[in-house]
This record gives structure tokens, C-alpha cells and sequence, in this order.
């Protein structure tokens, strides 16, 4: 959209629509919206809301918080309250509300640390368990994972700012090249507080424009570093490559002293991690490498340079000046971390733990990649600067090696479930011709490709052709695709989570057999995600609250997250041995049976009752604990209905299914060889013929398939039998062609 106005307007309308469907008010559906996008832009992670209203404590003070969530990788806190207001005209949010808000969480924070929260609140209330944790958190110390270093505060509003504000030059405006243009960044800066108990504090303000503005870029607030204004240094040294003009990036050697990259961290956290491989790192970096690290920042800070392989990291620009013979980097414009992310957050940690607050003598060895080109896209549709980022962590030597695989957007995987999104319909059952479900490997690709659009009737048939409800992404698709494997605990632990351990073992079955990928495949998992929407949509859609009084068992805020994904294992679980669910029914009806629906309704209510008796543990904690999953699974009784069983299919009949979508795919793949070969001409045949002849990269046999590909080519056209088929042999003879091209580009040797 547009045009502000109009995007306030909608997002309003929008609000008060779901608040009508849900039974909900629109100050709860704004939090759950505005938290929402902050999960996808990765500001957050795993937030929970918290909602009891203002309450006096100790002093007459006033305390609330609507919501928190922790920070695992940079060990941050995040409180979150919101400031709504139903209207379209709304009042200024001004300064003094804002400081206003930040006492109530402030308040909240103190009540919890002097332990005097539990005088407000009955020993069965929620809030007592988020406070007991978050106490455990803030006095944890060591090498405790879960302790607290840093805190931050949120307000979300969807006010104006007013001219106090303003005045206080609290907007700023951010420059990010993009094809050697400018592009105009509205953003809202931190506003640092002073320290609680010695770890540092800072507001977030997140009003309704800077939401839009967000939305509208497609991409994330660039993180800006100004070494003179910001950190009161001439910059970072540097060497400048000479690697050659229209490459599309430049290269800079330089060295970074340890105290000034651990205060571009203490100062924006996790930020400055690629958003990827911030998945990764979390707090599941190897205990060996971190120990080793903080050994060497305390006890031999002089030989940090030497034992440590440096960073790795990208920038869109950067601005350098030259000092006394000395290039020096004086500004850094969105700076990503690609390697090095614990090697950055052990300084930072040493820092705020004390234990070598100066970082004396520290200096850290960094390149940088400076991407210009943020949008070329090659035939795969994958970004130049997301290939460049994949292969600086795939061969970057670091402590902890960032695989291929972990950047997971680009993996061979998630760009074939992509393509087959695009070539699968469903049956038109919702809608009145055959749809897709639109799989969105990377964030909001679904929009991007509706904004290339030339016109608004363009883009309403994209979106009759994908409808938005018809919408995945890959970290739903971990979320679905692990609960179908029966752990409901790993999902219970957020999707960043989710998706380290999805992708790792997808990535490797797809490597192994990607036979198994196919159509068949494709649309189980479209059933996965059925399923798991009609459990989370049956939740939603008869859930009591105090706008639309049900008299439902669920409770609106309850724990919907954790229930779904409990449920639906617990009923797998429980079919009998060889059975399985009835996929073919299931993608035909595009949704479940009613006798399905039937047993989905027993076992949300068995779920529910069974994880909210946790034992005085946090529920969405003890959801996540194996251990949980293992006595719901084994302890609680539960025997599905004959109806439900009788609709199941025997696992022989499912894998005939499988074999035969192999063999399928297995066609497929070696037809599109053959005219792949054709298509790519002699020319090119007889070019990497010569090229790998030059470097001896190939035997007697590789050599002769390659010189048939250049025949093949050169007559240019198919072989078929009489019957129209292509012989088997020659598409043997084109699969094994493209395995040897496989194998030169993995040695550097392509045209």
C-alpha cells in the first residue's frame, strides 16, 4: 500500500474485524498483530502475552506489562506493553506517556527482582510463574544459559508522534544504496534508560508508521554505525581490495578493536547477525569453542588476535577516509555478522559479566563484504547478495561453521518445495477453480512478487491464484512437518528453534534421495498444514472470551501454541501400528474428515487439561521439556473412535503411493535432462568439455559422456520410440551427464 493513511485505515478496519470473528477486543487483537510482526522481522522471538491490566504495588506505584519474551542469543529480556486507541483520529502519543509506560514495566521489573510480586497476585496465577522465571533469569550468573544480560522494553501504539517527541530527534532517517541509489529508511532510535541492577536498558517504540514503512521496504531497519558520532572513534582500520571492477561487491580487510565490537553488539544485540544464522547460534553453540574463547579474553587477552579466526560479515555501504597515510572505515551501513557470532556475543558477554570489562590488548581480525546488489535474482530465483551471504559462511573459517544448510532460504530443498508450490493446484473445493498453496522461502517473498506487478488486476489474479489463506512459510512448514513426527515439545520451543532442527535433517534426506521429493510428498505436506490449521482454527473459532461469551472450554490467551501440536501427535501416536492417515482423502477434500474432526475435539480438551496442571512450572516451559511429551504420550489414556480408524489406510497402500510418485519424479527429472542438454547447446558442452580437460578433472568414461552431450546437442532434437517415450538409456545417459557437471562446478569448473 501506498499511501500511510490508507494502510492506518485498513489496518484499523482490519483489527476491528477480527475482533468482531474472534470474540475479542481490539486492544488484544493490536498486541497480537504488532508482536506478530515483530516475529517476522525478527525483532522478537517466542513472545508471550501477559495481559492483567494496571495494579498498584508497593509505594502506590502503578505496574503492567502486556507481554515478554527472552532473547536467547544476545540473553536479552523484552517487556512489551501497549498504548491503543480505536480510532482512525487518534491522540498524540507524547513523552511523557511514553515515560510513563516505561515506569509501569519498570515497576513490574523491581516488584518481580525485590521478590515482593507474589503480595499482588494468588499463587495460582500466571504471572507468579513468569515472574519466578524471569527472577532466576535477571540473578543467574556463570556460564548459566538462561541468565539476563541486557533488557528491553517495548511500547507498541498506533498514535502519532507527538511534537515533543519529534523535537527530541527521536525519528531518524537511515541511507541504504541499493543499485547505487538511495533509499530513505524511517526508523525510531532506541531510547537508552539507565541500567536495572547493572545490565543495560532501553525502549523500543514501535508506533503504526514505522510498522508501514517497515511493510513497505520489504526488509529490516538497516543497522547504521557511525564510529565517530556513535562510539567516539576515528573508525576502523583497514586495507581496501583491489579485486577487480563490476563484481558487484568490494572487499575490506581491517582490524577491530574487542572493546568497540562488543559495544556495537551490547548496543544492537542480535541485529547484527545475519537473520539466518542467528537460528543457529542461539545458545546451542559448541560448549568447547565458547569455553576456549572466554579463556582466552581472560586469562591471554594478547593473544586473542592470534588464537581467533576472526569475523566475516557484509555491509551495503560503507564510507572510509584517509588518515595519516591509514584508510579508515568511518561508517558502516547495515552491518551483518555472517561468521564470527560467538566469537562477538563471548566479547560482549565478558563485557557485561565483568569479567574483563575493558577488553585491553583485545583486537579481532575482520572482513568485510561490502554488497551493493541486493535484488538480482538468478534462475532459481535466488537473490545475488543471498548467494553471496550463503557462500561466506559456507567457506569462512570459523569457531562455529555456518553450513550451506543453515542458510536455509537458499537450500536445494526449500527451492524445489517452492517450484512445486508454483505447479501443484488443489482441487477446487474453497474456490471456484483449482488454487495454490504459495510456499514463501524467504520473508515476504508473497509480496515482493505481487509489488513487481504492473497492474492492481494483475495482482488480484495472483491472488486468486494464491490465496493469502493458501500462504506457508518454511518456518510453518518445520513447525507442521516436525508435530507430524511426534515432537510437539521441539515446536513448543519456537520456530527459529524448529527450523535448525527441521532443515538439518531435510536438507540431508533431500541430498540423499531426492527421488523422495515429489509430488506425493509435496502434497502431505499441504496436508500437514491442514491439519494443523483446522486444530488452530477450531481453537480460535469457538473460544470463549468476555466480548463473545461461549461457555467454551478454551479460554481466549490461552495456550493455543502448545495445545495444537500436543493434540495432533497424540492422535498419531495412538493409530494403530501400520495405518496411516488417509493423505490422498485429505488433499482431495482439502480438509479433514469429520471423523477426524471429531477425534480433534476429544483430544484438544485432554491436552489442554493435561498441560495446564504443569506442576507450578511456566506452561509454554513445560511444554518444551521431552519429558512431558513422553507422559502425555504414554500416560494419559486415549483410544481413537472406530469411525476414525476405519477411514485410515494400510502403510503398504501409502507406500505404493510414494513408489509410484518416485518413479514418476524419477521420469520427470530425467526428461528435463535431456532437454536441458539441448537446450544448453554444443557450444557449451564442447567449452566445459575443454575446461575440465585443462585441469584433468575427469576419467576416460566422464570425458565420452560429455562429448555424446555434445552430439546430442548438436543434432537437437529428442529421441523417441515408436510409442512417443524417450529410451531409457538415453535418459540415463542425461542424468549421468549433469552429475558430472555437478561435479565440476563443486571443483570451481563451470562455464
Amino acid at each position: 500500500m501506498d499511501n500511510y493513511q490508507d494502510y492506518k485505515k485498513e489496518f484499523l478496519d482490519t483489527l476491528r474485524t477480527d475482533s468482531a470473528v474472534n470474540g475479542s477486543d481490539t486492544q488484544d487483537e493490536f498486541l497480537s498483530c504488532t508482536l506478530g510482526m515483530l516475529e517476522d522481522y525478527d525483532e522478537i522471538q517466542n513472545s508471550q502475552k501477559l495481559g492483567f491490566g494496571d495494579k498498584r504495588c508497593s509505594g502506590q506505584r502503578i505496574m503492567r506489562i502486556d507481554g515478554y519474551s527472552f532473547d536467547e542469543t544476545d540473553h536479552s529480556l523484552e517487556l512489551f506493553i501497549s498504548d491503543f486507541q480505536d480510532a482512525y483520529d487518534t491522540e498524540n502519543l507524547t513523552a511523557g506517556r511514553v515515560d510513563e509506560l516505561y515506569w509501569r514495566m519498570y515497576y513490574f521489573l523491581d516488584e518481580v527482582c525485590n521478590g515482593k510480586i507474589e503480595n499482588y497476585f494468588d499463587d495460582s496465577d500466571d504471572v507468579l510463574k513468569v515472574a519466578r522465571l524471569i527472577r532466576y533469569r535477571m540473578n543467574a550468573i556463570g556460564d548459566d544459559p538462561q541468565q539476563i544480560l541486557k533488557i528491553r522494553m517495548f511500547i507498541l501504539t498506533n498514535k502519532e508522534l507527538s511534537t515533543d517527541l519529534l523535537n527530541r530527534n527521536l525519528l531518524e532517517t537511515k541511507i541504504r544504496k541499493n543499485k547505487g541509489s538511495s533509499k530513505t529508511v524511517k526508523s525510531t532510535k532506541k531510547i537508552k534508560k539507565s541500567d536495572f541492577n547493572g545490565k543495560p536498558l532501553e525502549i523500543n517504540l514501535w508506533n503504526l508508521e514505522r510498522f508501514y514503512e517497515k511493510e513497505k521496504s520489504f526488509s529490516s531497519d538497516p543497522i547504521v554505525i557511525d564510529f565517530r558520532k556513535d562510539f567516539d572513534c576515528d573508525g576502523i582500520p583497514c586495507i581496501k581490495g583491489n579485486i577487480g571492477d563490476n563484481l558487484g561487491y568490494e572487499a575490506y580487510i581491517a582490524i577491530i578493536p574487542g572493546k568497540l565490537l562488543s559495544e556495537i553488539y551490547i548496543e544492537h544485540g542480535s541485529k547484527v547477525l545475519e537473520g539466518n544464522v542467528r537460528a543457529f547460534l542461539g545458545t546451542s553453540g559448541s560448549k568447547s569453542v565458547n569455553s576456549g574463547i572466554r579463556r582466552t579474553i581472560n586469562n591471554e587477552p594478547d593473544k586473542f588476535f592470534t588464537y581467533n579466526n576472526g569475523i566475516a560479515t557484509t555491509a551495503a555501504d560503507v564510507e572510509t577516509e584517509e588518515k595519516d597515510g591509514q584508510l579508515f572505515i568511518t561508517k558502516i551501513v547495515d552491518l551483518q555478522i555472517i561468521n564470527g557470532g560467538q566469537t562477538t556475543a563471548s566479547l560482549a558477554e565478558a563485557v557485561l559479566k565483568k569479567t574483563n570489562a575493558e577488553l585491553t590488548g583485545i583486537f579481532v581480525p575482520m572482513k568485510l563484504t561490502v554488497i551493493d546488489d541486493r535484488e538480482t535474482e538468478n534462475e532459481d530465483g535466488v537473490r545475488f547478495y543471498d548467494q553471496m551471504v550463503q557462500n561466506i559462511a559456507k567457506y569462512a573459517n570459523s569457531q562455529n561453521k555456518v553450513t550451506a544448510a543453515d542458510l536455509f532460504s537458499n537450500d536445494p530443498f526449500h527451492i524445489w518445495m517452492e517450484k512445486m508450490s508454483k505447479k501443484i493446484f488443489a482441487p477446487s473445493v474453497h474456490y471456484s477453480v483449482p488454487t495454490g498453496w504459495y510456499y514463501e522461502r524467504s520473508r515476504k517473498r508473497y509480496e515482493q512478487e505481487q509489488f513487481k506487478l504492473k497492474s492492481e488486476i494483475d495482482r488480484k489474479r495472483f491472488r486468486a491464484k494464491f490465496p493469502k489463506d493458501q500462504l506457508i512459510t518454511k518456518e510453518q512448514l518445520g513447525m507442521y512437518l516436525t508435530t507430524m513426527k511426534e515432537q510437539p515439545n521441539i515446536v513448543a520451543k519456537g520456530k527459529n528453534f524448529v527450523i535448525k532442527e527441521f532443515n538439518t535433517i531435510v536438507s540431508q534426506d533431500y541430498k540423499a534421495n531426492k527421488g523422495c521429493f515429489n509430488e506425493f510428498y509435496f502434497r502431505k505436506c499441504i496436508c500437514a498444514a491442514i491439519i494443523y490449521r483446522t486444530v488452530d482454527n477450531y481453537l480460535e473459532s469457538h473460544k470463549d472470551s468476555a466480548k463473545r461469551q461461549t461457555g467454551f472450554w478454551y479460554k481466549a490467551g490461552g495456550y493455543k501454541l502448545d495445545i495444537v501440536p500436543y493434540t495432533i501427535a497424540k492422535i498419531i501416536h495412538s493409530m494403530p501400528a501400520g495405518y496411516s492417515l488417509d493423505w490422498e482423502g485429505i488433499w482431495n477434500r482439502q480438509a479433514v474428515s469429520p471423523a477426524f474432526m471429531r477425534e480433534i475435539e476429544i483430544v484438544t480438551k485432554m491436552t489442554n487439561d493435561f498441560i495446564c496442571d504443569s506442576h507450578g512450572v511456566i506452561v509454554t516451559e513445560y511444554c518444551k521439556k521431552a519429558e512431558t511429551w513422553a507422559d502425555f504420550r504414554d500416560n494419559v489414556s486415549y483410544k481413537p473412535s472406530v469411525n476414525f480408524i476405519d477411514e485410515l489406510m494400510p502403510e503398504s497402500i501409502v507406500h505404493e503411493q510414494e513408489v509410484s510418485s518416485q518413479k514418476d519424479q524419477k521420469d520427470t527429472d530425467e526428461l528435463n535432462y535431456v532437454m536441458e542438454i539441448v537446450r544448453l547447446g554444443s557450444d557449451y558442452w564442447r567449452k566445459l568439455l575443454d575446461e575440465a580437460n585443462k585441469h584433468s578433472a575427469l576419467g576416460y568414461v566422464e570425458q565420452n559422456y560429455l562429448k555424446q552431450a555434445v552430439d546430442f546437442a548438436l543434432k537437437g532434437n529428442i529421441p523417441c520410440s515408436s510409442s512417443g517415450k524417450v529410451p531409457a538409456r538415453t535418459m540415463a545417459m542425461a542424468r549421468s551427464i549433469f552429475e558430472i557437471k555437478d561435479k565440476l562446478e563443486s571443483l570451481g569448473i563451470k562455464i
